[in-house]
């Protein structure tokens, strides 16, 4: 069957519409951002690689609709290439693209410093193909990926989480973020190894995965400046729901004096890069054929707010403290009124960020009824 995603017309057999791994409708927010983000980073004449493409989609609608010299689509799946070379066909970048049937870590190995931008949009963990993502991008470049392992990352499962990623997860009712800077930790750690500094753009989750773009440059001094300022402690008290990030371990709750849950060493610099968001936010305009263009826009927003860490759950902690939920606009003008920032998270359409102390937030919820 065909169907169309921005201004691309895909050959998808109708068997794969209903498994996730090889085409899932539902990531078309992720593609069009991904059409986003390249235009934003002014990708002309760029070497792209979409190093796990399936049935080609996002790495044809990147040779379609983005100004790159070339895109390498790859997937070792040979049932793949058909539709692959059909959608390359169809929408008349043979020019453009190399098809490849290879093992991604195998193709990005062999290819020192050839790209520009590089894709990795597993089913699992994206954690596999970093080493030789470090191998294959260039002194300056930009990445995407996308994890759809969440248990493992929001603390469902962590051991499994500390297999894969490094670190242990735990279970928080900001789980959400958490697994998010899970990931990017162990993402900065990984190309750190290889002397690149790394720099989250634009970081979301949504749907069954997370998405991260970022900026790695080559250098030692920039890479060790990375994990210096970047990487550091999530201290959590299940008891009351206190949380802080530290450069350092907490281990005495500053609310309740319970003992508390050091979750580390994880990400606790920002996950979005504000100045770039807001360029992204200026040139949807001229990106009229994203489909999902409403909700992109709804998204950075939001993701403009993204500056505090870790979210509160206002239902969780009005439940923990036994107070009655308040209406977001109440309490976010009398944070206000006291001199507190206050935003939303995209994280959750419960969740409030603030720089309040959670015994002045539990203070002021009683009066915003």
């Amino acid at each position: 069957m065909i169907i169309k995603e921005g201004l691309t017309r895909l050959k998808i057999p109708r068997r794969y519409l209903q498994k996730k791994h090889f085409f899932n409708p539902k990531v078309e927010l992720s593609r069009d951002l991904t059409t986003l983000v390249l235009h934003t980073l002014n990708c002309k004449d760029w070497v792209v690689c979409d190093a796990l493409s399936g049935t080609g989609v996002r790495g044809v609608r990147v040779a379609k609709e983005c100004p790159v010299k070339k895109v390498w689509i790859n997937d070792i799946s040979k049932d793949n290439i058909p539709f692959r070379k059909a959608n390359v066909e169809l929408n008349s970048v043979i020019r453009k693209v190399k098809i490849t049937n290879q093992d991604a870590n195998e193709l990005l190995s062999e290819n020192i410093r050839i790209f520009d931008y590089i894709d990795i949009d597993p089913w699992g963990s994206p954690t596999y193909y970093f080493d030789s993502t470090a191998r294959a991008i260039k002194r300056k470049g930009f990445i995407g990926f996308s994890a759809t392992d969440t248990a493992a990352l929001c603390g469902t499962s962590p051991i499994t989480c500390l297999r894969r990623y490094g670190i242990e997860s735990y279970k928080t009712d900001f789980f959400k973020e958490l697994g998010i800077r899970i990931l990017i930790a162990s993402a900065a750690l990984s190309f750190a190894k290889w002397s690149f500094s790394f720099k989250p753009l634009l970081s979301f989750t949504s749907q069954h995965y997370f998405r991260v773009f970022a900026e790695l440059r080559k250098g030692k001094n920039i890479a060790s400046a990375t994990l210096k300022e970047g990487l550091g402690y999530v201290n959590y008290c299940p008891k009351c729901l206190w949380r802080r990030t530290d450069k350092e371990p907490i281990n005495k709750c500053e609310f309740c004096g319970s003992k508390t849950k050091v979750i580390g060493k994880v990400w606790i610099g920002q996950i979005e890069d504000l100045a770039f968001i807001q360029k992204c936010w200026e040139n949807i305009s001229h990106i009229e054929w994203l489909k999902t263009g409403d909700k992109v826009k709804k998204l950075l927003f939001l993701l403009k707010n993204e500056s505090l860490p870790l979210y509160y759950d206002l239902h969780k902690i009005c439940q923990n403290h036994g107070l009655k939920i308040p209406k977001f606009k109440t309490l976010q003008q009398a944070l206000i009124d006291k001199g507190y920032a206050v935003e939303r998270t995209h994280f959750s359409c419960q969740g409030i960020k603030t720089d309040a102390p959670l015994k002045i937030l539990i203070k002021i919820i009683p009066k915003c009824q």
